[in-house]
């Protein structure tokens, strides 16, 4: 087994029982990536200019900051921008500068397009999963072992499932083993929705009263589980 940076947490994710090992791989990263931020990152007067020049958080990442339990590392970092916001409001530049012909709703979906594109988290997620997957492909290619523990996954959630499949088309080169990956990641993914279709229609069976005292089988968590499926990395908003 190769020891890169990238391939551990993937061996780690396709030995978990999960509706996305990807989804658990992105999960671990983000929650590594929030932890540096608030023990390693929020008291380096090096980050304030990346911080609050380059990026942001969304809306979503912020919530998750929020949740962190260190309220002082989060009250530092929002204080950070806040006084960064202050000062381009007291020293506009001529870009930031508003534009009375520019129709409201076009300026209004590109400042939520910005601060959304720009979050500090995302961006390194992005960077991440861009990684992680390419990785994985490249182990499905070489390794035996992993093509084994691949057959035995339950899929991907919708998300990582595309961007699988859009690398798989970019990245092998071999017609023969594209077509070969390519039709087992998909006859994988089908075989799972359809798992997902049985099993949330028995969560469905339960609560009508002919069925109250049939046993749940796999169905207890079905609808977590799919939410999972659909939206990827779920869990990690709740």
């Amino acid at each position: 087994m190769s020891e890169k940076i990238y391939d551990i947490p993937l061996w780690d994710a396709f030995n978990e029982d999960c509706e996305c090992p990807l989804c658990v791989v992105e999960k671990k990263a983000e929650d590594q990536f929030i932890d540096a931020l608030f023990t390693e990152m929020v008291m380096d007067v090096r980050l304030a200019p990346e911080l609050v020049d380059d990026y942001f958080f969304c809306k979503e990442h912020f919530e998750k900051l929020y949740r962190y339990p260190d309220k002082l590392g989060l009250a530092i970092i929002t204080d950070r921008i806040l006084i960064q916001r202050s000062e381009r409001l007291k020293n506009p530049t001529p870009s930031l500068r508003p534009k009375s012909s520019f129709p409201f709703k076009k300026k209004a979906s590109l400042k939520v397009k910005d601060s959304t594109s720009s979050c500090l988290l995302c961006k390194k997620l992005i960077i991440d999963m861009d990684n992680y997957t390419k990785t994985m492909i490249k182990l499905w290619l070489k390794e035996d072992k992993f093509r084994t523990k691949y057959f035995t996954c339950k899929g991907f959630c919708l998300k990582h499932y595309d961007m699988l499949i859009f690398y798989i088309e970019d990245m092998v080169k071999n017609e023969d083993k594209k077509d070969k990956f390519m039709a087992v990641t998909t006859q994988l993914q089908g075989d799972n929705i359809d798992r997902m279709h049985e099993e949330l229609l028995w969560f469905i069976n339960k609560y009508d009263y002919r069925y109250q005292t049939e046993p749940w089988k796999t169905s207890k968590d079905a609808l977590i589980r799919t939410l999972q499926k659909l939206v990827g990395n779920y869990y990690s908003k709740l």
